[in-house]
């Protein structure tokens, strides 16, 4: 059931400024995501109509958004550190306006 995975440009560049025990636990979720086509709570969970996120819990709270785009695919559209409880509707609407590209 593999997907593809694609990577926002921003995105990339947003995972590769996290520790390298931060990015190496992204990857090892999002690896899973491209061949099981989909994470479950408490790795992942729904925040929005087709918008995911990868919640990673290392010296604080980190998330990454992701979206199901085309047929077979995942688009990767946004990296954070989380310092609230909540996560904010910037970050949510950031994570959807580069999902729009994929539409």
């Amino acid at each position: 059931m593999g997907k593809e995975i694609l990577y926002d440009k921003n995105a990339a560049k947003e995972l590769r400024g996290f520790k390298e025990e931060i990015q190496e636990q992204f990857e090892s979720y999002i690896e899973v995501l491209a061949e099981e086509g989909k994470l479950e709570f408490p790795e992942a969970r729904k925040v929005a109509k087709n918008l995911f996120e990868i919640r990673v819990i290392h010296e604080g709270a980190y998330r990454g958004f992701y979206a199901y785009v085309m047929k077979d695919s995942i688009a990767l559209l946004h990296f954070f550190q989380k310092k609230t409880k909540r996560t904010s509707l910037k970050n949510i609407r950031l994570a959807q306006q580069r999902a729009r590209q994929y539409d």
